[in-house]
């Protein structure tokens, strides 16, 4: 494999000072070499200390599910429909057993907490998705061929691609930013260029310029047929990585009292000394100080939006949204 392109737009998020969490799916019982389809009825998987909510929607009547399975498959040599479930890698990021198989473009991931944001995650094909794309199968076309299933001329002249497009918003949904993943492409003058995704891809946020609540999936091929797209709509995915501003790691046991909230101009602080910080949603520090009993900070010059501000020392923490 010669190039793989991961392509982002917006801002460069600013360094933080944050705890942080990776959803890498081992926490799910599974018997080895098996799967979760979400066949017990019970919907969307929530993981982590700090639960990310991964959907699974399952249809008993068909047998059918939408969002994403767990597995452990490791298969990554039998063709066809009856191996949907195993990643093409073999095996989770950096060797590990489970990981998570997307299916359709109804996936999507959010966090539970709206103060939390997904930093990064990991993805490659699936084992089905790939040799589909690989070998062509009885609906969809082999990847570089100017002919479709059918052996018809479908007008690509071979320049094939598979896509994931990864839509990121921040929990008011008012933010929006789409990040584009190749895990196929055909496209190039030099066709020894040409490749299908058969490692783990790293997908990170940093040049998103808001936190990223939640992510949702589109699938996108060449080969497209009366009903839509023929090549197989999954993917794998793995190590969903997550931030939390240092200020909402939480200990109650502080008496502090701040107002007026909402702010325009000075925000009081009164109660038990310690360590006064002020952080935005990115988990960016805007002010650190020490606080002795009464404090004052002036949010004239600060961006409206809304920001933590925490009272910390050896006795615990307070923490509290501001709104300005």
């Amino acid at each position: 494999m010669k190039k793989i392109y991961v392509l982002a737009t917006a801002l460069l998020l600013g360094a933080s000072l944050q705890a942080q969490q990776t959803v890498d799916f081992e926490s799910v019982v599974l018997s080895p070499n098996s799967y979760d389809n979400g066949s017990s009825g019970n919907g969307d998987f929530l993981l982590g200390s700090s639960p990310i909510r991964f959907s699974n929607t399952y249809t008993s009547a068909w047998d059918s599910w939408t969002g994403y399975a767990i597995s452990n498959m490791v298969d990554t040599v039998t063709a066809g429909y009856l191996n949907q479930y195993s990643a093409f890698t073999g095996a989770g990021c950096d060797s590990s057993s489970a990981y998570a198989v997307g299916y359709g473009s109804s996936g999507n991931i959010s966090c539970e907490n709206e103060y939390q944001y997904i930093t990064s995650f990991k993805i490659t094909n699936s084992t089905y998705t790939a040799i589909s794309m690989r070998d062509g199968d009885a609906y969809a076309k082999q990847f570089g061929s100017v002919n479709n299933a059918m052996g018809i001329p479908d007008g690509t002249n071979g320049e094939d691609f598979y896509r994931v497009w990864v839509y990121c918003e921040d929990y008011s949904g008012a933010n929006k930013d789409t990040i584009e993943v190749l895990l196929a492409d055909y496209r190039f003058a030099d066709s020894t260029q040409d490749y299908i995704v058969d490692e783990w891809l790293d997908v990170d946020f940093q040049n998103v310029g808001f936190p990223v609540n939640r992510i949702q999936f589109e699938l996108e091929s060449s080969d497209i047929g009366d009903f839509g797209m023929n090549t197989p709509g999954y993917y794998v995915i793995d190590n969903v990585v997550s931030d939390f501003p240092v200020g909402l790691i939480e200990n109650e046991a502080l008496t502090v009292s701040v107002y007026p909230n909402p702010v325009n101009n000075f925000l009081n602080i009164e109660g038990e000394n310690g360590m006064l910080t002020l952080t935005n949603l990115n988990g960016r520090v805007v002010l650190s100080q020490e606080h002795t009993g009464t404090s004052k900070v002036d949010f004239s010059n600060l961006s409206n939006g809304v920001y933590i501000l925490s009272v910390t020392n050896s006795s615990g923490r307070f923490s509290e949204k501001i709104v300005k």
